[in-house]
């Protein structure tokens, strides 16, 4: 094996050729989850929404329409290329194909440039094992979009001895991200203080000032609408002008059939493990990458460029951990936050790699330990869902009555079942780690030369077995809410879209209650009302229609007037409001046709049904 591997690295094609197989590795993934991941609300609000504004339908940001919630590139990039060829999921789930396979190509160029073509061999592979990372680049929502930006930022900006017009290229595309998702805001101030210690004040200067210019530019399309945005997000008190652009606050929200996530210190816990487990490579090797660290007794441009992705990192993280555990709203958000930036990690662990410490002393030796028992503990904890744990089974009548489990089940508070689960795997995994050791140890004694500390090899051993494991339910693969390997998702929407055109005339209007916009994809010449596109969450109970509407939101009393004036309903099962419920049965209401169902692994079916008014007969 070891003479195979040595062949290998002496032919440097074999490099590029396996590089080249990743790719289609990764197309092949992302082909097969772009046809059995189920959409959901996201996707079909960037899609149509953006498919309505480069048809001309409305425009972002602007009175009595579509509710702009994003910076207006999340909508305009897959809006356009719905618009180039043609609507639907599969135009926008190709697309999103595409850009993943040029984030990989530029992940491929950035770690090349700093370390190898073995390591770059390694990373794109990384990329290309990791299902969770890649379903989320497949959907059409903005993950994708910022991640392929990010990565050919870093291709422009992040190397030595930087042409200006390469720096000014990557100030560009950093403004970019920010017109895409205000998520992004720290990137570019971030860029450019990287660029003043890297290169000096002057360079820097036009660099921050033409990212700036451009990000002006982009805004300046949208002026003065785009107020309205700023006027959300920015503290009052510093911008008073922005007030005539500020929502009502005083509105009471309601959420009508909406649940929200319950946080608790269980919950975070469970949701940061979930996080490292789905994106373990890319997470773990930037944690390595800390943990072995030298002290820095000289700067360097490596040592620079490894310092601006480790505070990029931290950054974005915190910055999306704490929106994330700030409230209820979406404590699992975090999964899907992460994507935009985690593969800074998979490039942070080769650019460093030649000045980490492979020999360690006692105290980082006992920290490496500990973190990696911790976060293999917390792989398992996190991996009860998805996991089989048949056995955890067989041993809960024994340990049930045991007072030690019983008093610590107690003190956690946490389901027995899910208790016994979570102990099971946390237990076994706790004994890979001893194994670990005890065969680090068995290495050391058989090879005294090995320089290499047992720290060092058991950070490099998890990373290895991470990277074989990605593609398995034990990482990458597990947690799968969105997975329909049943059906093929794509062609039941086309499908069903076609059902629908044969029944609903264009230019119809058409009065809508559900939560897979992407359906109006396939019927694109329907007139809606805006505000009810994002379904609950631009919903209020009470306040003055006239205002709401201005700012593309929605009441009762509007809704029963649209429901009264709309020449069909959309309702889609499961998704029914009260009211909505109530009017259907009043009698005034005649069901027409319903669809079959168009998600066939969702819990409420996705049906969606017809109905005209009919009048009153009595």
């Amino acid at each position: 094996m070891q003479t195979f591997i040595q062949s290998i690295k002496t032919r440097p094609k074999s490099a590029f050729l396996l590089a080249a197989l990743s790719g289609v590795v990764y197309f092949l993934t992302a082909l097969n989850l772009a046809h059995h991941t189920t959409s959901f609300l996201d996707e079909g609000l960037y899609t149509y929404k953006g498919w309505l504004f480069a048809t001309g339908k409305y425009a972002p940001f602007a009175d009595y329409g579509v509710w702009t919630n994003h910076m207006p590139l999340s909508f305009l990039i897959p809006g356009y290329v719905q618009k180039w060829f043609g609507p639907g999921l599969r135009t926008a789930r190709y697309f999103m194909i595409l850009l993943g396979l040029l984030t990989q190509l530029g992940l491929w160029i950035v770690v090349r440039r700093w370390a190898n073509r073995w390591w770059a061999l390694g990373v794109v592979w990384a990329f290309a094992l990791n299902p969770a990372s890649i379903k989320l680049y497949t959907l059409s929502i903005s993950q994708g979009i910022i991640a392929v930006m990010f990565v050919w930022m870093l291709v422009a900006a992040l190397d030595e001895d930087l042409p200006l017009w390469r720096m000014l290229l990557g100030a560009v595309i950093a403004s970019l991200m920010l017109s895409t998702r205000l998520n992004m805001a720290f990137v570019l101030p971030l860029l450019i203080l990287y660029f003043w210690w890297e290169y000096g004040f002057k360079k820097a200067f036009w660099a921050g000032l033409t990212g700036l210019t451009t990000f002006l530019l982009v805004q300046g399309l949208f002026y003065p609408d785009i107020l309205k945005f700023w006027g959300s997000w920015l503290p009052k008190s510093l911008t008073p002008f922005l007030d005539p652009y500020r929502y009502q606050s005083d509105i009471p929200y309601t959420k009508p059939q909406r649940t929200e996530e319950l946080l608790n210190l269980y919950r975070i816990v469970l949701y940061l493990f979930l996080t490292l487990r789905l994106h373990f490579l890319a997470l773990f090797s930037a944690i390595s990458t800390w943990l072995l660290f030298p002290r820095v007794r000289k700067s360097t441009p490596r040592i620079r460029a490894a310092a601006f992705l480790t505070i990029l990192f931290a950054v974005l993280f915190y910055a999306h951990a704490q929106n994330t555990f700030s409230n209820d709203r979406c404590v699992s958000c975090l999964l899907l936050y992460v994507v935009y930036f985690d593969f800074l990690g998979l490039i942070l662990l080769p650019l460093t790699f030649p000045l980490l410490q492979k020999e360690t002393g006692i105290i980082k030796r006992t920290l490496i330990y500990a973190i990696a028992l911790l976060a293999i503990a917390g792989l398992g904890f996190s991996a009860y869902e998805d996991v089989s744990l048949d056995l955890a089974h067989r041993i809960l009548p024994i340990v049930r009555d045991n007072y030690v489990w019983s008093a610590a089940r107690y003190v956690t508070g946490m389901e027995e079942l899910v208790f016994f689960r979570t102990a099971y795997i946390t237990l076994a995994v706790g004994l890979a780690l001893v194994i670990l050791t005890l065969f680090l140890i068995i290495k050391r004694r058989r090879q005294p030369e090995q320089r290499a500390s047992f720290g060092y090899q058991t950070l490099m051993f998890l990373l290895g077995v991470g990277l074989l494991l990605s593609p398995t339910k034990v990482l990458g693969k597990g947690n799968d809410f969105f997975a329909c390997p049943e059906s093929d998702v794509i062609a039941r929407y086309e499908e069903a879209g076609a059902e629908l055109r044969e029944i609903i005339p264009p230019g119809a209007q058409v009065y809508w209650s559900g939560r897979i916009d992407a359906i109006f994809l396939y019927l694109p010449d329907v007139e809606i009302y805006p505000p009810q596109l994002n379904q609950v969450h631009s919903y209020y109970l009470g306040g003055d229609p006239d205002f709401l509407l201005l700012r593309g939101r929605w009441n009762d009393e509007l809704a029963e007037q649209w429901l009264g004036e709309a020449d069909y309903i959309l309702n889609e099962l499961g998704n029914t409001q009260d009211f909505e419920q109530a009017a259907f049965d009043s009698g005034y209401y005649e069901k027409v046709a319903a669809t079959g169902a168009i998600e066939q692994c969702r819990e409420w079916r996705s049906v969606i049904e017809v109905y005209q008014y009919a009048g009153n007969d009595n």
